[in-house]
């Protein structure tokens, strides 16, 4: 077998195989998350048939762990940008520092590419309000 044909076949099987536990990934945690927002869902209903000062405490708990919640994904979210950054910062040295090995005249200069969308995603990182935002839903 060509060597070609079995680097297609290992590229082809890998992609498939990455895209197969994507998805039992997603069909596993949907019902969890339907059950959750059911089981939120049943309490605040029954919040609303019984209020009194217990109803209060257990709301202000809830809001309480969404705020926590958005907190979280903010952090989360510039982490991500910082983390990308620093992934694309890597893959632009590298790539220059591979392409100035053959010495052809300025070909280092497509590392500066990733390199500066890196560095640009480490500034929005950064400069993310760390304050959470109110979500929309």
């Amino acid at each position: 077998m060509p060597v070609n044909a079995a680097l297609f076949i290992f590229l082809a099987a890998t992609v498939v195989s990455v895209f197969v536990f994507l998805s039992i990934v997603a069909w596993v945690t949907a019902p969890s998350k339907e059950r959750q927002a059911r089981d939120r869902f049943a309490l605040l209903k029954t919040l609303a048939e019984l209020p009194g000062e217990n109803a209060a405490r257990v709301l202000d708990i809830l809001q309480k762990e969404d705020q926590a919640r958005i907190a979280k994904r903010g952090r989360d979210e510039r982490r991500g940008w910082v983390e990308g950054g620093i992934i694309l910062i890597a893959i632009g040295l590298g790539l220059a520092g591979m392409l100035m090995v053959p010495g052809d005249s300025g070909d280092w200069s497509v590392g500066l590419i990733p390199l500066l969308l890196g560095t640009a995603m480490i500034l929005i990182g950064i400069s993310r309000n760390e304050k959470p935002r109110k979500e929309t839903k």
